[in-house]
């Protein structure tokens, strides 16, 4: 056999190899096309939502073992995040139920993370829309941020705040009184709270609260504290530290240690409610300084919970809840920009002195 007749048979050998490993593993492919008999599939379920009056319930399948962990996640400005997760049953079937009471409407998602024997599945993306159980009044740009030399205070929405209350003069009843108070702060702002227990703190006196808390919130009076004096309540971010935004690199000052501090003093004026017909009730006071803890300042339209006087009630008399201008405001202070990093020096930028930063806490 010539050399050219050699290389002819060589290479029709070759070609009928490949054929041949083709027809072999194409059953495998098949298996594996969109639309087949085991497609993943997942179903977002009810995506419209009142908030404090319903929850979501997802459900879906992925091609696995059981037990793969399912994430569902929500866009922020600096990608995704998992707010909840749950792990594949029978068939690789999944549900993830929970709640979400975040203000808003919310990019969302299901992930099937990457294993060491399955490739990671990400599913088409979804919005989850939440509603205000009320109607907002006034404007959407009636509100200020708090700053310092033209730089803004955000605290860290990949921190969970872990809170204590200090009952003082007011007694154990006021725990979930405050409590409620919390929940409207996680409801316009998206940031997760853990209340980790009572505590003997006042933030108008004490920045260094316990190991493992974040936020104080007393229930003082002005005879123990004289800052007191003329004010029912007072609150503030506390210490302040440079940061930056992981979604922009822009710098701000991370909130360390907010806390409020209420005056019982004001107990018989102030009805402890959070709504009344004829009376601005003590739940009004406290989510109005638990705005100045994350970040914002008074305005002067009397509708908004930020005034710094007495507000205009609305028909139905006065509430404690935010208004089009807080809930505007708080959303910018909260989750939907993104999580902080450390700040870092960069070359023609001074890193900013703290060292004469004046005191944030406001009445």
């Amino acid at each position: 056999m010539n050399h050219r007749l050699r290389l002819a048979m060589l290479a029709l050998v070759s070609v009928l190899s490949l054929l041949l490993t083709s027809f072999a593993t194409s059953p495998v492919h098949a298996e594996q096309r969109p639309g087949g008999k085991g497609r993943d599939k997942v179903d977002y379920g009810t995506t419209s939502f009142v908030s404090g009056a319903s929850a979501y319930s997802v459900t879906g399948k992925v091609r696995a073992r059981t037990k793969r962990k399912v994430h569902l996640q929500v866009r922020w400005a600096d990608g995704w995040h998992t707010i909840d997760k749950a792990r594949t049953k029978r068939k690789g079937k999944f549900t993830i139920t929970g709640t979400m009471d975040w203000y808003g409407a919310h990019k969302v998602r299901v992930v099937a993370p990457r294993t060491r024997r399955d490739r990671a599945k990400v599913f088409k993306a979804t919005k989850f829309k939440v509603a205000v159980p009320w109607t907002p009044r006034g404007s959407t740009s009636a509100y200020e941020r708090m700053s310092y030399k033209g730089v803004n205070f955000a605290w860290n929405p990949c921190r969970t705040i872990k809170y204590r209350i200090n009952p003082g003069h007011a007694g154990e009843a006021v725990i979930p009184f405050t409590q409620q108070a919390v929940e409207l702060i996680e409801r316009a702002t998206g940031f997760r709270t853990k209340y980790v227990g009572t505590t003997t703190a006042v933030p108008l006196d004490d920045k260094n609260y316990q190991r493992g808390t974040d936020m104080v919130i007393a229930w003082s009076s002005e005879t123990d504290h004289p800052a007191l004096v003329q004010a029912v309540g007072r609150g503030g971010p506390g210490t302040l530290k440079p940061a930056r935004r992981r979604s922009n690199n822009k710098v701000v000052l991370e909130i360390r240690r907010p806390g409020v501090t209420m005056n019982m003093a004001y107990a018989a004026e102030y009805p402890f409610t959070f709504d009344d017909p004829a009376t601005e009730p003590m739940g009004l006071v406290l989510i109005h300084e638990l705005g100045h803890a994350f970040g914002l300042e008074h305005y002067a339209d009397d509708i908004q919970v930020m005034h710094p006087g007495d507000r205009s009630p609305a028909p139905s008399g006065y509430h404690s809840r935010f208004e089009a201008g807080d809930l505007a405001g708080l959303r910018v202070q909260g989750a939907q920009p993104g999580c902080l990093k450390p700040y870092r020096q960069r070359r023609g930028y001074s890193a900013l002195d703290l060292s004469d930063i004046p005191d944030f806490t406001r009445e």
